[in-house]
């Protein structure tokens, strides 16, 4: 199974998901390859290559090579992993935890998650499990989708806008519904 683990471009580590990573691949009874663009991040996953970044191109490459997407919320990688079909399995960034400014992920995640867009990792085990179920091919991902760049305009707006959103959570919902109208829906993912 070849797996792309991305951070993203945050300038704060997010060893906590590598963490879970590295434990939930080593958990697994199935061959594991793949890439792990880790950032500034201290942990690195034994079983997937490390890589502090990657162009855009080599990005690309490795999300349409990739049988599985496991990353942080951000809406740039959510919506390159859900266009090419993938329904990645997606932790966010806490503010609690130092790895971010605001939960704005959170909020994210919530809303994909309940549209059954995305895969919620809470911890290592649910990772491994989600992970399990690509392998064993109860998980596929899909065909890649044609979307429009500017349905995410909505989704960009409300992080933008930070702490206004909570002001204004009709915002939020149009964009978290547009976020969500790109990945393709759970029943229409298709097995290989």
């Amino acid at each position: 199974m070849r797996i792309f683990v991305t951070v993203g471009n945050a300038l704060v580590p997010f060893d906590r998901l590598l963490g879970w990573v590295d434990e939930a691949t080593s958990a697994l009874d199935v061959p594991v390859e793949g890439l792990c663009q880790h950032g500034p991040s201290r942990v690195r996953p034994r079983a997937l290559a490390p890589r502090e970044h990657l162009s855009r191109a080599e990005f690309e490459r490795e999300m349409d090579q990739a049988d599985v997407v496991v990353c942080h919320a951000g809406v740039g990688t959510l919506s390159d992993a859900l266009r090419r079909g993938h329904r990645p399995i997606v932790a966010p960034r806490r503010a609690g935890f130092g790895e971010i400014v605001n939960d704005h992920q959170l909020e994210i995640v919530t809303a994909l998650g309940q549209e059954g867009r995305i895969e919620v990792a809470e911890d290592a085990e649910s990772l491994r499990a989600a992970l399990l179920r690509y392998a064993r091919g109860e998980a596929r991902r899909g065909p890649p989708r044609d979307e429009d760049p500017a349905r995410l305009l909505p989704v960009a707006r409300a992080i933008a806008e930070g702490p206004a959103r909570a002001r204004t959570p009709l915002l939020g919902n149009l964009a978290m519904s547009a976020l969500a109208a790109l990945g393709p829906r759970l029943d229409r993912l298709r097995v290989r």
